[in-house]
């Protein structure tokens, strides 16, 4: 696939079967008349697995051939990916493969192997993860998904900036989490190719700010290691393919702490009645921060809701 274009993303919001949900998209009354803007929020934490990752893992399964469908497919996820390859590669008949490293989430794991993934683990290590799943290919057969460059995760994700637009057409600003750039990167195209005036703001945690650096830097920068709450954003470098995007699309990529991240997750509980994992509230922390202030009707992306119930009663506990 040479270029990725609207067409395609359109295509595959076509094929997305009825269990990947159209998901709501809510105005936040307080945080509307706090910053003076409608503020909207994009619920991709009530999508079927708890993030919006089951869109792009439905485009990447339903696209493969009869053979790659036979012999399987290996992916390396933080948590959320795994969840939703498992799920969908249930739901479509084809084994799957999840390398994780041991220092992922107990609670997400457990959901991909429910799920019916197999888990391989890997050492706490980013660049572990691909050196697991290359032996994988090589000792089993395995189709190996690299989801810092595959163009059909771009796809995927860019359905969810399709659907924005057809909810809220005249939306100028939409806010949305980073980790390797596929879902910033496909959002951003969708938006940007029907609405140019459109703005894309980026948001990672302090402790994980790859893209952000790469951003500023205007190439590739890797950092050592992630440290941060964010357990679904601790990509230590962007992909190439989508940090490529991210610069022909992307207007501006913020940061935000720890601290705000968990005030943003403990607010959307009592007050919005949604629960939101820390990767999915960095957009609220960073418009509640005021790192981002809103020039029109805003959407933040909630990208995920899978949080241990015993973690988001230690967040509500110590943001009171």
């Amino acid at each position: 696939m040479s270029e990725i274009t609207w067409m395609e993303i359109e295509r595959a919001r076509a094929e997305l079967p009825p269990f990947i949900r159209r998901t709501p998209l809510l105005q936040s009354e307080e945080l509307s008349a706090l910053l003076g803007h409608s503020i909207w929020l994009k619920c991709e934490n009530v999508q079927v697995t708890g993030s919006y990752k089951a869109r792009a893992a439905f485009t990447v399964l339903h696209r493969l051939g009869e053979d790659a469908r036979r012999r399987g497919v290996a992916l390396t996820s933080s948590g959320n990916f795994a969840a939703a390859f498992a799920y969908v590669g249930r739901r479509l008949g084809i084994p799957t493969v999840l390398v994780m490293m041991r220092r992922t989430s107990p609670f997400k794991a457990e959901r991909t192997a429910r799920f019916g993934g197999e888990i391989v683990w890997c050492e706490d290590r980013f660049e572990a993860r691909f050196e697991m799943l290359r032996q994988l290919e090589a000792e089993r057969g395995l189709i190996a998904i690299n989801h810092l460059e595959d163009p059909h995760v771009v796809i995927g994700h860019g359905t969810i900036g399709a659907e924005i637009l057809e909810q809220l057409p005249e939306t100028p600003t939409v806010l949305v989490p980073i980790s390797t750039g596929g879902l910033i990167a496909g959002i951003a195209l969708a938006l940007k190719e029907r609405n140019p005036r459109a703005s894309i703001i980026g948001v990672q945690p302090e402790g994980s700010k790859a893209a952000y650096l790469s951003f500023k830097a205007g190439t590739v920068v890797t950092i050592p290691e992630a440290r941060t709450i964010c357990d679904a954003l601790t990509a230590t470098r962007p992909g190439t393919l989508m940090f490529s995007l991210i610069q022909r699309y992307v207007d501006d990529i913020v940061v935000v702490s720890d601290d705000e991240v968990a005030e943003a997750v403990a607010w959307l509980a009592r007050e919005e009645k949604l629960v939101v994992e820390p990767s999915g509230a960095v957009g609220v922390a960073a418009l509640r921060s005021g790192r981002v202030s809103p020039r029109g009707p805003t959407v933040v992306l909630l990208s995920g809701g899978n949080v241990a119930p015993m973690r988001l009663a230690e967040i509500l506990t110590s943001s009171r």
